[in-house]
């Protein structure tokens, strides 16, 4: 066991020295240099581009001035156990109506077991008399948004429902739908929640608050969590003899190498889904499955940004030379039959069923996308060796844009109880804490209101943690952050 976990922490730290790798320290969007340092894209102040598209309140919360700082509360219960505060069963069964977006190809639930009747919601009624009961579902991105916004112009919004950028969550807020959820927010969520939101500085309470009122559980994720990389069948390039791609015209090439080979039959290259997008945008800015935003930073393009020249002028960065470029390639890649025909017009993930089961090499996303994007490509073909690399310009840097702190939002209906609000944060204390514990056999996408959420500084942190462990200059029993949820979550990501 002791050789499998540090075999585990070893692949934990190669995937996080992808991102972390260049890093000079506390800003990690400093780093502009060769090879496979990192450069970060300059924003028009990322945030406030988002805040004049979508409108959003002063900054804080109208009572966040009232925030109890989590150094100030007791450690939540561990895993499983309750306690009288954020983990607290209620006497009474509280039901908690919503909406939610569904894989409809995923086969992991059991037979009997449904989107709101499943190990996840068991666990939620069983261990705190929370009933969820789901009043629809969408099978993909463009039907759940269509559905969100249905539910938003018709003021029919059930108890809670994800909203899948900003803009929905400014809709809702502005058309007087949503409920002020800061009391029972900053009272019942847990330490571990309060620690995370306090690592986006304000970010996260800003980014849900529309006009003064805090109407939202927003989605935090690690800041390099939009950094996007290409995937490739290693084995492929093995067997062919062929060189790790490093710019576009050899990504290219390979891929064409690929196809006469007979190992891609249909097409070399993965593309977006219906819905989908090509390239990430300020609004929605990361995970970007299955886009192109690998390609375009090889060519400096940064579409979906504000940014300025170096005269200090704004500019729109779809719309630039760069980005000319980048798509001039994109579309000889199609025209060649490189890139999958039916790009933006699969549905329900059908998009990536040749990387699943193994007639297509290569595909782009954010550096995690190896682990939560195409598990079933490992289960089809037990030889599948997909490797991440960075797509680097002729110039030999590597460009990266980086995210806001989150893109998603639990949106909670302002007719809802006391009691149902209370719930809501109760469900997501649980996901934070339990996550790591669950039988993950059964995806995790099935927990009801999914939203995750994950400390800014994630990446760096458990990069810096691993790294003193395996040199012994600590051990993880000394370390309470690593020994209380980063070890669990390895041993969920890699057992």
């Amino acid at each position: 066991m002791k050789k499998k976990v540090i075999s585990a922490l070893l692949a934990s730290t190669m995937i996080v020295s992808l991102v972390a790798c260049g890093s000079t320290g506390g800003d990690s969007s400093d780093a502009s240099s060769k090879g496979s340092d990192t450069t970060a894209t300059s924003t028009a102040g990322g945030d406030d581009a988002a805040t004049a598209e979508s409108g959003s309140g002063s900054g804080d919360s109208a009572a966040s001035a009232d925030w109890i700082e989590s150094s100030t509360l007791e450690d939540d219960a561990v895993p499983g156990e309750n306690d009288d505060r954020a983990f607290e069963k209620f006497d009474h069964v509280v039901e908690v109506h919503y909406g939610y977006q569904i894989d409809p190809k995923d086969k992991t639930l059991p037979d009997g077991d449904s989107v709101d009747n499943n190990q996840y919601t068991r666990y939620l009624l069983d261990n705190y008399n929370i009933k969820v009961v789901c009043d629809w579902t969408a099978g993909n991105t463009a039907d759940f948004q269509q559905k969100v916004s249905l539910a938003i112009a018709s003021a029919s919004l059930p108890d809670a429902v994800i909203a899948p950028t900003r803009n929905y969550l400014v809709q809702a807020a502005r058309a007087d739908l949503l409920a002020d959820l800061w009391p029972e927010f900053n009272q019942y969520a847990s330490k571990q929640v309060k620690e995370i939101i306090e690592t986006t500085k304000g970010r996260a309470i800003n980014n849900a608050t529309v006009d003064g009122t805090f109407c939202a559980l927003p989605n935090v994720s690690v800041d390099t969590d939009g950094v996007y990389l290409y995937f490739i069948r290693q084995d492929w390039l093995d067997q062919l003899g062929l060189e790790v791609p490093k710019t576009v015209d050899e990504l290219g090439e390979v891929a064409q190498k690929f196809m006469d080979a007979g190992l891609s039959k249909d097409y070399a290259i993965a593309g977006i889904d219906n819905g989908g997008r090509t390239y990430s945008n300020f609004l929605n800015s990361s995970n970007n499955g299955y886009g192109f935003d690998a390609v375009y930073q090889a060519f400096n393009a940064t579409p979906g940004y504000f940014l300025k020249d170096d005269s200090g002028e704004l500019y729109w960065g779809t719309t630039t030379d760069e980005m000319k470029e980048a798509l001039t390639t994109l579309h000889d890649w199609y025209e060649k039959g490189l890139i999958n025909p039916e790009v933006g017009t699969t549905t329900n993930g059908d998009n990536a069923n040749n990387v699943k089961n193994g007639t297509c090499g290569i595909f782009m996303g954010p550096w995690w996308s190896l682990g939560y994007g195409n598990p079933d490509s490992f289960r089809n073909d037990n030889n599948a060796n997909w490797q991440a690399y960075p797509l680097y310009t002729k110039d030999g840097e590597w460009n990266i844009h980086m995210k806001d702190v989150g893109t998603t939002y639990t949106m909670v209906n302002k007719n809802a109880s006391d009691d149902v609000k209370k719930a809501i944060v109760i469900m997501n204390n649980v996901l934070v804490r339990d996550e790591s514990t669950f039988d993950t056999s059964v995806a995790i996408g099935w927990y009801p209101l999914r939203n995750t959420m994950a400390a800014t500084d994630e990446c760096e942190y458990e990069y810096d943690a691993l790294m003193s462990i395996l040199k012994g200059e600590a051990s993880a029993d000394h370390d309470k952050r690593m020994n209380d949820y980063l070890i669990p979550i390895l041993l969920f990501q890699f057992f």
